[in-house]
């Protein structure tokens, strides 16, 4: 049996007025930024959060990797909150 796929959903907060500067690293990540981790969607949010990112990992070593080498370096990020998603429906089917 296939293993599940676990994603994650990955909320970032930056300093005032950084919001710009977040923008080119984003869009630098290729699909697979590093072994063990997709990359799906991008999203600016509004409120407590400024970005939210869709991502899928091996595992959570993998997801922690990601997060803490490559989100967490990035200037301006002041603070993320990753959150493991389990679906309990697809409205889609």
């Amino acid at each position: 049996m296939e293993k599940p796929v676990q994603k994650y959903l990955l909320l970032i907060k930056l300093s005032p007025n950084m919001a710009a500067k977040i923008y080119e690293p984003l869009m630098q990540f290729t699909q697979n930024p590093i072994k063990g981790v997709t990359l799906e969607e991008a999203y600016q949010v509004f409120g407590q959060w400024d970005f939210a990112i869709l991502f899928q990992a091996d595992n959570n070593a993998d997801a922690l990797h990601f997060v803490g080498d490559n989100i967490r370096l990035i200037e301006g990020v002041v603070e993320t909150s990753t959150i493991p998603l389990s679906p309990i429906k697809d409205y889609r089917k």
